[in-house]
């Protein structure tokens, strides 16, 4: 393979990479505005979650862009690991597609109806568990990415330092939500200030945020990534 052959593969292989990354931060910001979209048009407000979708008019949208989100997070294989190195891209990536996939395939508890697949197999209650323990690893990995494999690298260029304080901004929030979540559940709030629906506020937050890793990541934002950096 001469010089300009070589030099189209790299550059063919990067596009793929960007393009990927891309499209796991542009579903992550298509979901929740899908919603929130649907929520203000029909007037029927937001859901209690993001996952209660599933219950609603959108599900095809909540199950179709889940599915989706899968197989991109899949087919990811980010950068070569070294010897021995366990917390990988392509294992980190592996491991929130299972779990956004669980998260589509074993939906959360809801008003009686047929049971899908998954609750028929293992129940209605034991599904809606799996569930939530497939969501909380899918935000973990996530948050993996942003504190973890994403900041890796030379941080000699401005960029470069900008873009990594925008994935531990973004790794801080998914963990800081997720935490917030938990605590609504643990104290009972989420019923008391199920009026303001402060679970899937703070389930937006977190997927907005890990949207927007992903986008810096894939080369999208680089406004933000140049206003991060300053002068």
């Amino acid at each position: 393979m001469d010089n300009g052959s070589a030099q189209k593969a790299h550059n063919d292989l990067v596009m793929s990479f960007l393009a990927v990354r891309r499209a796991i931060g542009g579903l992550g910001y298509f979901l929740p505005l899908a919603l929130i979209a649907f929520a203000l048009l029909s007037g029927q407000g937001l859901q209690t979650s993001i996952s209660a979708a599933y219950y609603s008019p959108m599900r095809e949208v909540f199950v179709g862009t889940l599915i989706a989100q899968a197989v991109f997070l899949w087919s990811y294989e980010g950068f070569r690991p070294d010897a021995g190195e366990i917390i990988t891209d392509r294992r980190t990536a592996r491991v929130a597609a299972m779990a956004i996939a669980l998260v589509a395939l074993a939906p959360t508890s809801g008003p009686q109806q047929p049971c899908t697949l998954l609750q028929c197999v293992l129940g209605a209650s034991f599904a809606a568990m799996v569930h939530l323990v497939a969501a909380a690893v899918f935000f973990l990995a996530l948050a993996v990415f942003c504190l973890v494999l994403f900041v890796k690298g030379d941080s000699g260029s401005v960029e470069k330092r900008a873009s990594n304080r925008i994935y531990r901004l973004c790794g801080w929030l998914i963990l800081g939500s997720i935490g917030m979540i938990g605590l609504l559940f643990v104290t009972g709030l989420e019923d008391t200030l199920s009026w303001l629906r402060p679970v899937f506020i703070l389930e937006a937050v977190a997927v907005f945020a890990f949207a927007t890793s992903w986008a810096v990541k894939g080369d999208a934002l680089r406004p933000l990534v140049r206003g991060m950096a300053g002068p």
